[in-house]
C-alpha cells in the first residue's frame, strides 16, 4: 500500500511529461543584423526554392496578409521560408505573440537595422515599403514583391518558379 502514492505521483508525473511533450513549440523570434539575414538566405542555396519575406506588427497590410503567409508554408513544406520582422528589436515578445496568435509553423528573425543594409541585403531594387517577399534559388534573388499578396498569388508564383526551376515550361 505505501507504494501505491508513490506508484500514482510517478504515473501522473510521466503523464503531465508526456502532455508537455505533445504541445506545440511556441514560434520564437530572434533579431538579426542584415549580415546575419543575408547569411540565413545563403544557407537555403542547396533548397530548390526559398522565401523571405519582410513584415512587422504595426503594419497592417502585413497583419492582415500574415494568415496567408502561414497557409503558404503549411502548404509548401518544402519551402525555406525565412520571416524577417521590420519591428523595433526590444519587442521580441509582441512578435512571438503575434507569431503564436496566428499560429505561424516558423519563427522570424527581427532586423537590427532598418537602413540601407538591411534593404540591400535582400534586394537593391526594394523601396522598403511592406510587406515584401523575395524568392531565392542557389542563393540567387529569382522575383519579388513588394505590398500584400494572396494565398492564390504566392501559390502561383511558387508553382510557377519550381515549374521553371526545374526547366519544365511555365
Amino acid at each position: 500500500m505505501i507504494g501505491y502514492p508513490l506508484f500514482k505521483r510517478a504515473a501522473a508525473l510521466m503523464a503531465t511529461l508526456a502532455l508537455a511533450a505533445c504541445e506545440p513549440l511556441q514560434p520564437i523570434a530572434t533579431r538579426a543584423t542584415p549580415a546575419e539575414i543575408q547569411r540565413a538566405i545563403a544557407d537555403t542555396a542547396d533548397a530548390p526554392l526559398a522565401m523571405v519575406h519582410v513584415w512587422a506588427t504595426w503594419c497592417d497590410p502585413c497583419r492582415e496578409e500574415f494568415p496567408e503567409v502561414v497557409k503558404v508554408v503549411k502548404r509548401f513544406p518544402a519551402l525555406d521560408v525565412i520571416l524577417v520582422s521590420a519591428d523595433d528589436p526590444a519587442e521580441t515578445a509582441a512578435v512571438e505573440a503575434f507569431l503564436s496568435e496566428h499560429e505561424s509553423p516558423a519563427g522570424s528573425l527581427i532586423s537590427t537595422e532598418l537602413n540601407e543594409a538591411f534593404i540591400t541585403a535582400l534586394s537593391p531594387n526594394w523601396a522598403g515599403a511592406l510587406p515584401a517577399t523575395f524568392f531565392f534559388a542557389d542563393g540567387k534573388l529569382v522575383s519579388e514583391w513588394e505590398g500584400q499578396r494572396t494565398f492564390e498569388q504566392y501559390e502561383r508564383t511558387i508553382v510557377t518558379l519550381l515549374k521553371n526551376l526545374k526547366g519544365d515550361p511555365p
